[in-house]
């Protein structure tokens, strides 16, 4: 039920659990963590006459292999490019996306970009999902045109890579793909708005089906307060209030519990309010 919203606080809860700081190591730990930190062995040589001549099944295994490094493996960036402008099988296309994904170099953003209009919908969407995390102009500019292909799961991967990459020149494009039921936009929406359109978004509300924008609730009230004011919060959590439904009392009450104790008191009393259906007090015009 509702698996927008889990969804949406599962990652916050990821981003919240990646913030806090690991415990003391044991005295012995530099030695194991310098160890770790060590440059991975990059076999740029054998990985270039492997991925030029190689049987797909070499291919394959050359490209795990590189892709397993991450970005730790980011000179081998090039070679990958030069087997996407060279084509290969799906399968190998595919793998080759996905290391370039992982590799995340943003100048491979440019071989990766023209496969997001592939015939083939695997290859589009491992695209689209390698864009996301190579970034840089030629990522969003690829992941915008995208957003207006036939294929919805593009279009999602597209939305959501596009508030991943900090985007906020694309939020127009993500409003019109909003009634296409693309869900994924709404919560890019909420992380890149202004305040302007961070109001226009939940003007929406009635207008558009409850499970379209949900996923943009909780990030829209979580938002900094550099970012979006209290006073835009408050109207929000009214309109939200004024609703009267179990999934709008479920988007209050995940707020207020991933709302930090020192973190805005009348947001906080907002909140206390709305869920014991009490009129906000406050600003709400």
């Amino acid at each position: 039920m509702h698996r927008t919203l889990l969804r949406v606080v599962s990652v916050l809860a990821l981003v919240s659990a990646a913030a806090v700081p690991r415990a003391e190591a044991a005295p012995k730990a530099p030695k194991a963590q310098a160890k770790a930190e060590k440059p991975p062995k990059l076999e740029l040589e054998r990985w270039r006459r492997t991925l030029e001549t190689g049987s797909e099944a070499e291919l394959d295994t050359t490209l795990s292999e590189i892709g397993a490094l991450g970005h730790g493996a980011a000179p081998a960036a090039s070679l990958i490019d030069a087997l996407l402008a060279r084509g290969a099988s799906a399968g190998v296309l595919v793998a080759a996306l996905e290391a370039e994904g992982k590799l995340a170099v943003p100048a491979s953003s440019d071989a990766v970009a023209p496969y997001v209009a592939h015939r083939k919908p695997e290859i589009r969407r491992a695209a689209a999902q390698a864009l996301a995390q190579t970034g840089g102009p030629a990522a969003v500019a690829a992941l915008r045109r995208a957003l207006a292909g036939p294929d919805p799961g593009v279009r999602g991967i597209a939305a959501t890579g596009l508030g991943t990459l900090g985007a906020k020149e694309a939020v127009d494009d993500l409003f019109n793909v909003l009634s296409h039921d693309t869900h994924e936009a709404a919560l890019s929406i909420a992380l890149l708005c202004t305040p302007e359109q961070c109001d226009r978004l939940m003007a929406l509300v009635g207008m558009l089906k409850f499970e379209v924008l949900e996923g943009a609730f909780v990030p829209l009230l979580l938002r900094p307060a550099s970012a979006l004011p209290d006073a835009n919060k408050l109207k929000y959590i009214d309109r939200l209030r004024r609703l009267a439904t179990r999934p709008a009392a479920a988007v209050l009450q995940t707020t207020l519990a991933r709302l930090q104790k020192d973190e805005s008191p009348a947001l906080r009393a907002a909140l206390q309010a709305a869920l014991k259906a009490r009129p906000i007090v406050g600003d709400t015009k």
